[in-house]
């Protein structure tokens, strides 16, 4: 992350709309409900909401980058009757917490069953790795959009 190009603010903006951008694009693709991935993809992220002083888990990559946390996202999409929705914000979050999950910090996926982060040794969040996530996926969109059909108005 110190090597990132416009330091640690840009940084953070670039995680946050990569992991927007993959949300979106795992959403439309396997459920036709982008909007509802982009919003798996940063619902993760929302721990960056709560003040730094109240300690784990309310702090970034606390309970917010578990399987609790992202079962929890996806019952309450359930719950309005949206299965559609609940499988693109569930792959959407799925996906924030691999990416994270490819930092030397990794993310605490079985809180609070454990506390340990897991990682893997792949980092997903370098300047590179960020330019190569987002030719996927507009790649992806684009391919995507070449093969619509214009529906009959």
């Amino acid at each position: 992350m110190g090597s990132f190009p416009g330091g640690h603010t840009a940084f953070l903006a670039a995680a946050i709309a990569t992991h927007a951008l993959v949300g979106y694009v795992l959403g439309r693709s396997a459920f036709g409900a982008g909007a509802a991935g982009l919003v798996g993809g940063v619902l993760a992220d929302a721990d960056f909401l709560f003040p730094g002083a109240w300690g784990f888990p309310l702090v970034h990559r606390g309970v917010t980058h578990s399987a609790l946390a992202l079962g929890v996202a996806a019952a309450v999409v359930v719950a309005a009757d949206d299965r559609r929705r609940a499988g693109a914000l569930a792959l959407g979050y799925a996906a924030h917490l691999a990416v994270d999950a490819t930092t030397p910090k990794g993310v605490p996926l079985l809180y609070p069953v454990a506390d340990a982060s897991y990682a893997v040794t792949v980092n997903l969040h370098s300047a590179p790795a960020t330019v190569a996530l987002w030719l996927c996926c507009l790649t992806v969109l684009a391919t995507n959009r070449r093969g619509e059909r214009p529906t009959p108005a």
